[in-house]
């Protein structure tokens, strides 16, 4: 997705710490687009992030695959686990 100010409005300002924690405990469950649109940055923004947190050790370099993408327990009794 290209850059659109009304969607990426985080685009171009500091990382904060929140911001990087989510982008770390997140990213492998919902994906680039999604974490693209909550964070406000654009995909290659978020991509170049994580690369760098990759090489700093601080995010798997491995893709967690047994992560479920969506965790949605509305009508559900069913127990997740990972």
């Amino acid at each position: 997705m290209n850059y659109n100010p009304e969607l990426h409005f985080n685009q171009g300002a500091s990382w904060s710490d929140d911001e990087l924690e989510y982008l770390m405990n997140w990213y492998d469950i919902i994906g680039m687009e999604e974490m693209s649109l909550a964070l406000g940055r654009t995909e290659k923004s978020v991509a170049g992030k994580v690369h760098e947190l990759k090489k700093k050790g601080l995010m798997n370099k491995e893709k967690r695959g047994h992560l479920i993408r969506l965790l949605r327990l509305e009508d559900s009794k069913t127990i997740l686990t990972y």
